[in-house]
Order: structure tokens, then C-alpha cells, then sequence
């Protein structure tokens, strides 16, 4: 049986990656950690308020993923809140995310390093729409009933940090067991990240960061190192590979603040390895948007 959709595309992907991905992955996570760690809500006092988009993938049909999010620091309590939700769209199964965000943030050394503790709850939903697949054959049929479940779901994160040092880690999806990553639910999923912040020299500054994503069935590793500008202006370079250091892709990264309440980013992801031969290429868009600031 010949179907047009997530079925052809499955069948092509188990044998290459062995199993389907289960959560959002952005290449442009140092500017919203928030993403996998409730733990790293920013503490300037800010409103921010941040949007991502990536179409990956889409030889295969693609994964399209929308993010948006909003989280603000309360100076006086020391504490951080938000919300986040989010989409995915892989073939003919549909993510959804939806939660609430608190940090709580103690500062060290004389207010020179900070440790921060982040949980996250929420619901999440896995739909699998076998009425939008498409058989080539007459006489063949697909499931004409809607899957889908919704969740209670949980994420705890830490974070610590220095004016030039950072390291995070975080478990997403906290309540299920780990190898429960199956077609329709999420298992744990596990992150962790460190960066280092060089000195600032003639206007130009530079950041290089490790990060690390592990759901037990497999792990994705990736660095990245990003020269800012008077921080008006970055360009960046990153590489991913998986568990056995086997190449998947190489990231290039732009971005813009184009006013002091405005960021924009740009990032472009270049398929290599064993998948690199069947997919188009990833572009992701990022945006940033400070809204007020509490006192």
C-alpha cells in the first residue's frame, strides 16, 4: 500500500533514524533557553515576549514548528513567571504544548552568580489526522478516526550562572517514563548546556556554547560559537551531530536588533550525513519583543 503522507513517511525515517522526533528542536535556543529550561527566565525585569518559527524537512512532508512564549522577572520576590505553547506539525501528526512557567532565582557570592530553579506545568496533545492522508491505490484504505490524547505534562530545571559562565539542565515531560517516546505520547527528554562568555574587545564579543539533548532512544549534540557586534548585530556558525558523533547538520545564524525593544534572527540549517541526501534544508526565523519593564 502506497499512502502520500506521514506513512511514506515513517517507513523512509525508521530505518535511518530508528525512531521520530518527539520534541521541538531550535537552532536558535541561546536566545530563549526558556525553550527547554524553566529555570532560565531572563532577570533584566523585562516583559519579553518571543516568537520562533522552523519549517525543517521538507522533502519528507516536513516539520513545521511555531513557539511562542512570554515570561517576566519580578526583582522584589526574586521569582519568574510565563507561559509557553507550542506546534508541531510532522506529516500527518500534530504537537501541541501548553504550559505555565515559575523560576526562582537565588543570588551567590555578593549577587555575582546566580542559582535558578525552574518548573514548568501544562497539558500536551499528540493527534495523529489519518483523514488528511492520501491513498494512491484505489481499493486501499487508512484509520478514518482522529487520535489524539491530552496530557497533564511537567518540566524542572536548573540553571547557574556567572557574568561569563552559564550551565543548565533540564528534564522535559518530567511524569512520563523515559522510554515511553511512541507514536503517540512523549517520553523524557533530557538537556543540558553549558557557555562561556569571552570579554568584550573594540565592540566585538563572542559566546561559544555545548548543548546536549538526550530522550534515552537517542542523543543530539551541538556547539556553536556567535561574535556579536555592539550587540546591535550577531553572526554565528553551529554543528549537530548525533550519539556516535556522526554528522546530521552545520548551522549558520544572523540577527538584528533593530531597535532596543526589537530582535530579529535568522537561522539556516545545512542537512549532512545519512539524512542530508533525502531533505531540503531548515530555515528558522526568531523574534524578540520587550514590552514594558517592572521596577
Amino acid at each position: 500500500m502506497k499512502i502520500k503522507g506521514i506513512v511514506t513517511l515513517l517507513v523512509l525515517l525508521f530505518p535511518v533514524l530508528g525512531h521520530s522526533q518527539t520534541d521541538i528542536q531550535m537552532s536558535q535556543h541561546i536566545f530563549n533557553r526558556s525553550l527547554y529550561n524553566p529555570a532560565s527566565i531572563d532577570i533584566s525585569g523585562d516583559i519579553n515576549v518571543y516568537g520562533h518559527w522552523r519549517d525543517q524537512w521538507q522533502t519528507w512532508g516536513g516539520i513545521r514548528t511555531i513557539s511562542t512564549s512570554a515570561n517576566v522577572y519580578v526583582p522584589s520576590c526574586k521569582f519568574g513567571f510565563g507561559i509557553m505553547i507550542f506546534k508541531d506539525q510532522l506529516g500527518l501528526e500534530h504537537d501541541v504544548q501548553c504550559k505555565l512557567t515559575y523560576s526562582y532565582h537565588v543570588f551567590l557570592n555578593d549577587e555575582k552568580a546566580r542559582l535558578s530553579l525552574g518548573l514548568s506545568a501544562g497539558l500536551v496533545d499528540k493527534t495523529i489526522k489519518w483523514s488528511d492522508a492520501v491513498v494512491q491505490e484505489p481499493g486501499n484504505t487508512v484509520p478514518t478516526e482522529l487520535e489524539s490524547k491530552w496530557k497533564a505534562d511537567f518540566d524542572f530545571g536548573l540553571e547557574y550562572n556567572t557574568e561569563r559562565f552559564q550551565a543548565g539542565f533540564s528534564v522535559k515531560h518530567l511524569n512520563k517514563r523515559a522510554n515511553n517516546a511512541h507514536n503517540i505520547d512523549f517520553g523524557q527528554h533530557f538537556y543540558g548546556y553549558l557557555r562561556y562568555n569571552f570579554p568584550r574587545q573594540n565592540n566585538v564579543s563572542f559566546s561559544a556554547t555545548v548543548f546536549a539533548q538526550n530522550s534515552k532512544k537517542s542523543t543530539h549534540i551541538e556547539s556553536n560559537a556567535i561574535l556579536f557586534y555592539r550587540s546591535r548585530m550577531w553572526i554565528g556558525a553551529g554543528y549537530r551531530c548525533d550519539e556516535k558523533l556522526e554528522s546530521e547538520s552545520i548551522v549558520a545564524m544572523v540577527g538584528l536588533n533593530l531597535f532596543s525593544f526589537l530582535r530579529l534572527g535568522y537561522s539556516f540549517d545545512y542537512n549532512i550525513g545519512k539524512i542530508g541526501i533525502h531533505t531540503k534544508n531548515t530555515h528558522e526565523i526568531m523574534l524578540k519583543i520587550k514590552i514594558a519593564r517592572l521596577r
